[in-house]
């Protein structure tokens, strides 16, 4: 099993808070998170979504009938005739299933939904004056760019996003806009080079972009980023 699937990961990190990884598997899962950063912050995050939904519900004081069933369930009830047992049997099995269906349907609803965005980096000469704001989601497969701030203006020219990996050329990421927001596809050079960064850059260029595949203007911006992967 790939366990480096950010979904799988996600998935077996649900099932474990939920209680409804069992057996082999749930034992396995418990030996990946004493080895695995990853699946350890996936499991927090699930169990600290699930107590604050526990914490949302209001609380429901049961009635006295229902203390009285759930004891002659668990304790007999020499009374009880074995069909009515049995009924009430079915009715404790068929709730749980139903229980047990909710949360299922809520974990790949919750699935299907896009990960939140994440703050990759802010760009700008200075703390006090971002001018874009760049997001992502994981995995890492595209970036978010939002103008924060006054772009300054560069007449004739363009400004470009490069990544800086460690210990190898920088590689672009692109045009940065001028207004609004832009949702840029990462290809795999990208995102290996991006993955491998703990900085950006930004340079000025002819209009269109860098005609060589390297930075040519003025570098004006350069800012760390938060770990891509």
């Amino acid at each position: 099993m790939n366990y480096d699937q950010p979904q799988l990961l996600d998935r077996l990190a649900a099932e474990y808070a939920l209680g409804t990884l069992r057996g082999p598997a749930r034992r396995r899962f418990e030996r990946l998170c004493v080895q695995s950063s990853a699946a350890r912050l996936r499991l927090h995050r699930w169990e600290d979504d699930w107590v604050h939904l526990s914490r949302a519900l209001a609380p429901v004081q049961p009635s006295a009938g229902v203390w009285t069933k759930v004891s002659r369930q668990l304790f007999g009830d020499a009374a009880a005739a074995p069909r009515r047992s049995r009924w009430r049997t079915w009715q404790l099995a068929a709730a749980a299933g139903l229980v047990a269906v909710v949360l299922v349907v809520s974990l790949f609803v919750r699935q299907l939904a896009p990960p939140p965005l994440q703050t990759l980096a802010i760009l700008g000469t200075d703390s006090a004056h971002p001018v874009w704001r760049l997001e992502r989601r994981l995995p890492l497969a595209a970036l978010r760019i939002e103008v924060v701030g006054a772009v300054p203006p560069a007449a004739g020219k363009s400004y470009e996003l490069w990544a800086l990996p460690r210990g190898r050329a920088p590689v672009s990421l692109g045009l940065l806009p001028g207004a609004g927001r832009a949702d840029r596809t990462l290809s795999e050079p990208q995102r290996a080079a991006l993955l491998a960064a703990d900085k950006v850059a930004v340079s000025v260029e002819p209009a269109g972009g860098s005609p060589t595949g390297a930075p040519t203007g003025p570098i004006v911006i350069v800012t760390n980023v938060l770990a891509a992967g």
